[in-house]
C-alpha cells in the first residue's frame, strides 16, 4: 500500500462508523491549520520588548518582565510545534494537487521553521543569565556574541530563504489548482515577505499582517480539509 495523490477526494466509507471516525480527523486537522500561524501572532504581541528593539533594549525588557518573557516562551514553545504540523498538513494538500512544486513548498517552509527552532535563542539566554544573577551588560556581549556566530547566521539565513519561498510555492499551488478561493491563495504567497519586511525594517505591524495572512490562507486549506480531506487517498501499487 502506498500513499497517492489524487485529486478527488478521500473515498466515500463504508459505514456510518467510519464516517464517524474520520470526520473528527478532519476537524481536528482543520483546526491545526489555522491555529499554527495565529499563534504566532500571539507570541509576537505578548512579547516583552519591542520587535526593533536593539540588544540593551531586549534585555532591559526582559529584565522588567521576566514572568511575561516565561508566559511567552510558552506559547512560542507551542506555536512552533502547531506551524510545523500545519505546515505539513497544508503540504499533504497541496502535494494532491500538484506533487513536485506542493513538496518543494513543504521541504522549505517546514524545513525552515525546524531549522530556526535549533538555532540558539537570544530570549532563552537572557531569562536563564538573569535568574542566575548575571548581569544586564554581560547578558547584552553574550547576545552578540550568538549573533555574531557563523552558524547562527547561515540558519537565519536559511530560514529566511526557506519559509519564503516556501510559502509561495505553496500558494502557487493552491492558487493553480483553484482549491481555495483566489484572495486566499494571494494571502499565502505574500504572507511571508511581509512578514520577513516587518522584520528586517523593525516594524512590528508589518511582521504581524505577515502571519494575519498565513492565518487566512491556512483557514481556508483547514475550512476545505475538514470538509473534504486533504485529497490524498490510499492506493495500491506493484509489489
Amino acid at each position: 500500500m502506498t500513499a497517492t495523490p489524487s485529486s478527488a477526494h478521500v473515498p466515500a466509507a463504508s459505514s456510518g462508523a467510519a464516517v464517524d471516525r474520520v470526520r473528527p480527523a478532519r476537524a481536528v486537522m482543520g483546526l491545526v491549520t489555522a491555529l499554527g500561524p495565529l499563534l504566532f501572532i500571539l507570541a509576537f504581541v505578548f512579547e516583552p520588548y519591542a520587535l526593533d528593539a536593539d540588544d540593551k533594549g531586549m534585555v532591559r525588557g526582559i529584565a522588567q518582565h521576566p514572568g511575561q518573557m516565561k508566559g511567552d516562551l510558552w506559547i512560542w514553545l507551542v506555536a512552533s510545534l502547531v506551524l510545523t504540523a500545519a505546515v505539513l498538513i497544508v503540504g499533504v494538500y497541496a502535494m494532491a494537487r500538484s506533487p513536485k512544486l506542493g513538496l518543494a513548498g513543504t521541504l522549505l517552509f517546514g524545513g525552515g521553521v525546524i531549522l530556526i527552532n535549533g538555532t540558539p535563542s537570544t530570549d532563552v539566554v537572557t531569562l536563564s543569565g538573569l535568574e542566575k544573577g548575571l548581569r544586564q551588560p554581560t547578558l547584552v556581549t553574550l547576545q552578540k556574541g550568538i549573533e555574531s556566530l557563523p552558524q547562527v547566521n547561515t540558519a537565519v539565513a536559511l530560514f529566511i530563504v526557506g519559509h519564503v519561498l516556501g510559502s509561495i510555492l505553496l500558494g502557487v499551488v493552491l492558487l493553480r489548482s483553484g482549491a481555495v478561493p483566489a484572495w486566499a491563495a494571494w494571502a499565502t504567497i505574500l504572507a511571508m515577505p511581509a512578514n520577513v519586511a516587518g522584520w528586517m525594517t523593525g516594524v512590528e505591524a508589518l511582521a504581524v499582517v505577515g502571519f494575519a495572512l498565513l492565518t487566512v490562507g491556512f483557514t481556508m486549506v483547514g475550512l476545505s480539509i475538514a470538509r473534504n480531506g486533504t485529497g490524498w487517498v490510499r492506493g495500491t501499487s506493484a509489489p
